[in-house]
């Protein structure tokens, strides 16, 4: 047994009388530190089991204790006269017959006593309404946004806080909140995902999955062994659709020490993943499917715990899959999508929709073997924690700040960037030097965008990312250049995977522009001929035909919330700026006028 610290003889007499207490702790007048010297005595070596730290001592480091919010008592409503068999404490082997205690509060609904809507002054909801979000207080979007106490959090607050320092981590959690995993307001988070799962195994199933990548629940049945002992294989629902509360990724969709404690902050352990990007040709009744084909990622380390939902829905290699099985790319209405940020994949070169005959071979590309073996002096927690996870915000997930508005890259964060590019063993990066990289990516895919979109009148997609087929949305990708429809929803299906990746020119840079470069080269006159720069010069906005802006034209950013230029007469000024986006992709893309592909 420890030694106990020694109290002041001032504050003997405010103790509780007798060996056990039993009163309401929240009537006492003495502290909660003092009101729990009993407890500690009793239990000043217990360990958590969830972090294997001495309880006492978390708990005397907490806001529990040091804004006297909570003591032992409070959460663990210990019965009348409790210890009541004096050999607990006193030796002789006897043990109560029953618990004198809840010995999980936080299951027990203990947290409930202080914490929740029945207290407007609590400080979860003057501080993080987000935790309720199935009420009109919280927001000013009452249509049951997503919160961080959906229906599977309550009286499982441990899933992200310790129950012993709840405190502990709060300068984590408020990087957390302001990412893209807990920000409640996310379009990531606004359906109802829980419902949209599937029973069938994931190899062969057509139908939906959002459930595993759009809440914690469904991404930790997905990466954990299922009933066969098979991993990235359950995608059920788990839900119901009258319960209206959605989740956020939360804290224990990461972490896990092994024995279902989150609140160890211990990353979860996942392998090397496998995936499926199955396909059908059609949306009515399935013309041709591709299943069955696994994608096999490298063993990223930690980092293969974001690989499953930055892995993307589709690849390039499903396309060809599809020809190769007889599709008829004359009559195809389905377009393989990456979804959003597929970076992992494109990390990997296991995205794109590689043009027969092209070389896409890189011997000097070095960033998948970021934080794997300490490559480079980058540690052993794979690239995408070492990339996003070092700096001192780690849990924005953000190797650099971009202002909101415009999307500008305002500074890098990442202490892994230095590692190789030094200026020495690399060339050196910096703000200036890693903007021009997204405004040359920007620019390239802007002009792909108007070839994919208008080449001969082959494809329409009007704003959306997706691609359909014109005219009318007659789905023939052979109209542009018959026998040749791969190609043809190849170039179509690399822009939407780019797109979905915005940091692609950092990721893979050269891979990411020699799939530009191709579809480029495709889409301009049916034929890899290298006429890149041309195609991009001799690129036209197309006017609207609305009456009511007929004659006007507009240039989006597609990796940026800002356009170029919105929706206005043409003029000197959108000729200048189209000029300067046509300059940026082909120095981006060809290094120089009269340069060659990268």
């Amino acid at each position: 047994m420890r030694t106990l610290r020694l109290l002041s003889p001032i504050l003997i007499p405010l103790f509780i009388s007798g060996c056990g207490g039993g009163a309401d702790p929240q009537l006492s007048a003495v502290s909660k530190l003092v009101a729990s010297q009993e407890c500690i005595g009793c239990h000043a070596e217990a360990l958590s089991p969830g972090t294997g730290l001495i309880i006492s001592e978390e708990w005397q480091a907490s806001t529990h204790n040091t804004g006297n919010g909570a003591g032992c008592a409070d959460c663990h409503d210990p019965a009348p006269g409790h210890p009541n068999l004096c050999d607990s404490c006193h030796g002789g082997g006897g043990k109560p017959t029953g618990d004198e205690v809840a010995r999980n509060p936080d299951a027990a609904g203990k947290c409930a006593k202080c914490h929740g809507l029945s207290f407007p002054n609590d400080i979860m909801l003057r501080l993080a309404p987000r935790h309720f979000g199935n009420m009109t207080a919280s927001s000013a979007n009452t249509s049951y946004r997503a919160s961080y106490v959906s229906s599977a959090y309550i009286g499982n607050c441990r899933f992200c806080h310790n129950p012993h320092n709840p405190s502990g981590a709060m300068a984590k959690a408020k990087q957390w909140a302001q990412s893209g995993l807990g920000n409640t307001l996310a379009g990531a988070f606004r359906s109802d995902f829980k419902t949209r799962g599937t029973s069938q195994p994931a190899s062969t199933t057509l139908q939906s999955y959002c459930v595993r990548c759009h809440t914690t629940t469904g991404f930790i049945n997905f990466v954990s062994p299922d009933a066969n002992g098979l991993r990235f294989n359950d995608q059920h629902s788990w839900g119901l659709a009258t319960d209206k509360t959605k989740q956020v990724i939360a804290c224990n969709a990461c972490h896990d020490n092994g024995k279902g404690a989150s609140y160890s902050f211990a990353v979860r352990k996942v392998p090397a993943v496998t995936t499926y990007y199955n396909y059908s040709a059609a949306n009515g009744p399935v013309s041709l499917k591709v299943t069955g084909v696994p994608v096999n990622f490298p063993d990223f380390g930690a980092s293969n715990i974001c690989v499953p939902c930055h892995a993307g829905r589709g690849v390039g290699q499903v396309v060809k899959a599809a020809a190769a099985r007889g599709l008829d790319f004359r009559n195809a209405s389905n377009v393989p999508a990456a979804h959003n940020r597929s970076a992992a994949a494109t990390l990997a070169q296991l995205d794109g929709y590689e043009f027969p005959g092209q070389n896409y071979a890189n011997p000097g590309y070095l960033h998948s073997s970021i934080g794997i073996g300490n490559s480079y002096g980058t540690g052993s927690a794979g690239p995408c924690v070492s990339c996003h996870m070092k700096g001192e915000e780690s849990h924005e997930f953000m190797p650099v700040t971009l202002d909101p508005a415009t999307g500008v890259i305002t500074s890098i964060t990442s202490p892994t960037c230095v590692k190789c590019h030094d200026g020495a063993f690399q060339q050196a990066w910096d703000v200036a030097s890693l903007q021009s990289k997204r405004d040359g990516m920007s620019a390239a895919l802007a002009i792909l965008n108007l070839l994919r979109s208008y080449p001969n009148g082959a494809l329409t997609v009007g704003a959306s990312k997706y691609p359909t087929v014109a005219p009318n949305k007659n789905p023939n990708w052979d109209v542009f250049s018959p026998g040749n429809g791969a190609n043809t929803m190849g170039a179509a299906f690399n822009y939407s995977l780019l797109v979905a990746d915005p940091a692609a020119f950092t990721h893979n840079a050269v891979y990411a522009k020699r799939l530009i470069y191709d579809s480029i080269d495709w889409l301009s006159n049916g034929q890899l001929d290298n006429d890149v720069e041309a195609a991009i010069n001799g690129a036209t906005l197309v006017p609207s035909t609305v009456a009511a802006t007929k004659g006007y034209v507009a240039l989006r950013n597609p990796i940026t919330p800002a356009y170029y230029f919105t929706s206005q007469p043409p003029s000197a000024t959108t000729d200048a700026i189209f000029a300067k986006v046509k300059a940026d992709a082909i120095s981006h893309l060809l290094g120089s006028p009269g340069g060659v592909r990268p």
